[in-house]
């Protein structure tokens, strides 16, 4: 249970900075009466550090008081307020259950489709390996022709068919680029989101400009 702060004790607690004022003042007089006494300069020093703890120990106090006094009010008054919001309180119990249904659904068919654009983003990258693979098993390389296969020093394979150029992708970094893109459009640019994807966004347009460009054209 809080501790509750009564009136007296606020009075008291002003009673005392008040007193605590007043022998500073009559040691600041003390002092301006003798500037070069050693003892009045701290006398004073003293008096002013304890006046000013103290008044601000009566503005702490007469502070948690009037928060007090103005939750006992709210708490007096909240029956009444929440007879007088009836309407608005069933409203919010009748829409709230079906918005949070809505949201839950949402992230269902959001992490589903996530699934599946991983799943597809592993798939093209085996893909692009078995085919670099058999072009340079059957001893065509990317540099003699429009078609070819090759894996370079570092293990990245590398494939060219009718002249196009593919290489594998990051998954991660195409559904990265996505909520990217997403986010930026539906939350604004200065989103915290689009800042840190911006690694992501980088990654995909390099390794796969093609797809940013024909995903942001909606092909």
């Amino acid at each position: 249970m809080a501790v509750q702060i009564t009136e007296e004790q606020v009075q008291q607690a002003e009673t005392r900075a008040v007193a605590a004022e007043e022998e500073r003042d009559q040691a600041a007089r003390r002092l301006e009466l003798n500037p070069y006494s050693d003892v009045a300069a701290m006398e004073h020093s003293e008096a002013a550090r304890s006046a000013a703890q103290l008044r601000a120990n009566a503005r702490e106090v007469r502070a948690a008081y009037e928060r007090q006094v103005e939750e006992e009010r709210r708490r007096v008054s909240r029956p009444v307020l929440e007879k007088a919001a009836v309407g608005e309180i069933r409203a919010a119990d009748r829409e709230i259950e079906g918005l949070e249904k809505g949201l839950l659904g949402a992230v269902a068919q959001a992490e589903a489709a996530l699934v599946v654009l991983l799943d597809a983003g592993v798939t093209y990258n085996a893909g692009v390996v078995r085919h670099a693979q058999a072009l340079a098993a059957a001893g065509l390389d990317r540099r003699g022709g429009e078609s070819g296969g090759e894996e370079t020093s570092l293990g990245e394979h590398l494939l060219k068919v009718k002249g196009r150029e593919f290489r594998r992708v990051d998954p991660g970094s195409v559904a990265g680029w996505v909520l990217r893109r997403v986010a930026e459009e539906r939350l604004g640019q200065f989103h915290y989101l689009v800042g840190a994807l911006f690694s992501a966004h980088v990654t995909a347009e390099d390794q796969a400009g093609w797809l940013v460009e024909k995903a942001s054209k909606g092909q």
